[in-house]
């Protein structure tokens, strides 16, 4: 293995290491000797790739951003796609939980983080719109003013967001399947709206 190899080895391994502690306990009683020590080595090796645990955090952030983003052309052309793709979400969601547990701390914290996020998060919640407007173009959506639409899109964006904090707060236990709530949520909000939810209404 080259030096180069080995290096982003070692990269990698912190962030797998970290993710799992974060999960299982929190980024405050996580710290990078914690870390380290888990990994068995020194605290200067991991310092050597990482200045300290808000850049470890950072860098998890950019890792499950990959994972979840789509492009315009990948996204969501069905309700049926929506919702497979909420699973995805959902999934990577509980993979990276300690981040949306601890969201906010994470932001006082770290203002390039909460920067970020906030860039993305904007850019997330217009690739929403973008497929409900095809959903309403493809007839599976009936949508009549733009106040709706406002609304089953921060519907949408919520429910996977902060499903997860939302059972928390209940005290209800978590666990990979529990986010599955969420995926019924976003289609009880849209059922009033969808062709099928109007012919129920109607019959």
């Amino acid at each position: 293995m080259s030096y180069k190899e080995d290096y982003m080895s070692r990269k990698l391994e912190i962030l797998t290491t970290a993710l799992k502690l974060f999960n299982t306990t929190n980024t405050q009683t996580a710290t990078t000797n914690h870390i380290a020590k888990e990994m068995g080595i020194s605290p200067g090796n991991l310092h050597y790739h990482y200045k300290n645990r808000e850049e470890i955090i950072l860098y998890l952030y950019k890792q499950m951003r990959e994972k979840m983003t789509l492009s315009i052309e990948e996204l969501p052309k069905t309700i049926k796609e929506l919702n497979e793709h909420q699973k995805v979400l959902m999934k990577v969601q509980w993979e990276y939980r300690f981040f949306f547990k601890e969201i906010l701390f994470l932001f006082s914290r770290d203002k390039e983080l909460e920067r970020l996020y906030i860039e993305d998060n904007i850019a997330h919640r217009s690739r929403i719109k973008i497929s409900l407007g095809v959903f309403m173009s493809s007839g599976e959506l009936n949508i009549k003013d733009e106040e709706t639409l406002e609304y089953l899109v921060d519907a949408v964006l919520m429910s996977w967001q902060f499903y997860i904090s939302y059972l928390q707060t209940l005290g209800k236990g978590l666990d990979s399947e529990c986010s599955s709530g969420a995926i019924k949520y976003v289609n009880d909000a849209m059922k009033p709206y969808t062709t099928q939810g109007e012919s129920d209404a109607r019959a």
